[in-house]
């Protein structure tokens, strides 16, 4: 694949997930990757799926959705930055796929917040993410993800969207990096005016 141009346009990526998402999980090394070579090119929020069909997730007790609290959890930590959010994430699947940690345990939730803050020096407040684990704002957020996934007809995850200058690519499923780095020289792909194609006819 030819370099891709680096023409300072910033392409904003939504990923629709949820924390217990496993196939989210198998391609979280191609993330990692894309994320970290083209950070200078995307602005990456996490959309996070908690009581829609989307995220079949078994229910906890009261009929809450096993995965609710460690939503709270990473919305809170976005509520910092999303690089924080993209670490925490990380972490929490780990705890669950490959530790087997209960991550639905609001002392799970905090040990990793705790582990992430001491390794990363000021990536996380661990005191702001004890205020706002269960803050109204984390709240909000949460419901504004529902509406989204909602508006926007996600109806699987991990589902990632690429919009710039009111255009937007979508995919679904298992992704590698080539194919996340070719939907991003895609994004950034001016669009011919019909302008510029006329001129092609003389």
């Amino acid at each position: 694949m030819e370099p891709i141009n680096l023409n300072h346009t910033i392409v904003n990526i939504v990923y629709y997930t949820q924390p217990l998402c496993p196939v989210s999980w198998r391609m979280q090394q191609h993330w990692q990757e894309f994320t970290s070579k083209f950070s200078e090119l995307i602005n990456v929020r996490f959309c996070l799926a908690t009581r829609d069909a989307m995220s079949r997730s078994p229910e906890g007790p009261g009929g809450e959705p096993s995965n609710i609290r460690a939503c709270q959890a990473v919305k809170a930590v976005s509520l910092q930055s999303q690089r924080a959010a993209g670490l925490y994430m990380n972490a929490l699947r780990k705890a669950a796929f490959v530790e087997g940690k209960d991550i639905s345990h609001t002392g799970v939730l905090v040990d990793l917040a705790r582990e992430i803050s001491r390794e990363n020096h000021g990536i996380l407040d661990l005191q702001k993410f004890g205020n706002d684990f269960d803050s109204p704002a984390t709240r909000r957020a949460l419901q504004k993800d529902a509406l989204k996934i909602r508006t926007n007809k996600i109806d699987s995850c991990p589902t990632l969207t690429f919009t710039v200058n009111g255009r937007g690519l979508k995919a679904t499923g298992f992704l590698t990096f080539p194919q996340m780095a070719a939907m991003l020289k895609k994004a950034l792909t001016p669009v011919p005016s019909p302008a510029s194609n006329l001129q092609g006819l003389f």
